[in-house]
């Protein structure tokens, strides 16, 4: 797999887009052969991050218990739950905030009321909160790497056959999308039980595009 033939794909895509009034999604599709989800060493679930990121805003949520910190992080974070107030979210309610929340911060004084009364929502969510770091400007500097993070996960994955993982935005560079595939393709090698012999097609698809597979068509 070579960043030319990547490329030249997404290019072949893109000339056959029709004109769209919104930005469309860039989805890459990794197929696998060889592999059995059943199978608890051919699982995975990581994060890399992209050098080319596609998102420019992510929503957080913290839980604080210190009511001075408040000040110092409106205008950094989009929600705040005061300690107190954690005992009586309920479960729908909780799944809610898992949901429409990308990243979820807590003070380490916070943390254990999370952990009693949320953690059976949040934690099977994979959205546990992340330890508040200690000022303003740090918590600047993690909500902004939580951009060009991409989860990787087959552990939730009814079928070992396929992966899909956004990737991109159309009105990114076909060299940044490339990058970016390069980036997830090749992280994939050290968490297969056979590296690149686990992989069989990769294979790009828009929002609104039909799939198209990088050297042939499928």
């Amino acid at each position: 797999m070579d960043k030319k033939s990547l490329e030249s794909t997404l290019q072949g895509l893109f000339s056959n887009l029709k004109k769209r009034n919104f930005d469309e999604s860039i989805d890459l599709i990794i197929t696998f052969k060889n592999l059995n989800i059943k199978n608890k060493d051919h699982r995975f679930e990581y994060f890399v991050n992209l050098p080319h990121p596609f998102i420019t805003k992510i929503k957080s949520l913290a839980f604080v218990k210190n009511k001075q910190y408040l000040e110092s992080l409106k205008g950094i974070v989009d929600k705040i739950i005061f300690d107190d107030e954690i005992s009586k979210i309920s479960k729908k309610d909780a799944k809610k905030l898992a949901n429409e929340h990308d990243l979820i911060l807590a003070e380490g004084q916070a943390m254990l009321t999370v952990g009693k009364f949320l953690g059976q929502v949040l934690s099977p969510r994979g959205k546990m909160p992340v330890v508040m770091p200690p000022n303003e400007q740090a918590v600047k500097n993690l909500i902004a790497s939580q951009l060009s993070k991409v989860k990787i996960s087959n552990k939730k994955n009814k079928s070992s056959v396929s992966l899909m993982i956004r990737i991109g935005k159309k009105s990114q560079s076909v060299s940044d999308i490339a990058e970016n595939t390069l980036v997830v393709y090749n992280s994939l090698f050290e968490k297969l039980p056979n590296g690149k012999q686990n992989i069989k097609d990769v294979i790009y698809k828009t929002t609104m595009s039909a799939p198209v597979k990088v050297g042939g068509a499928l």
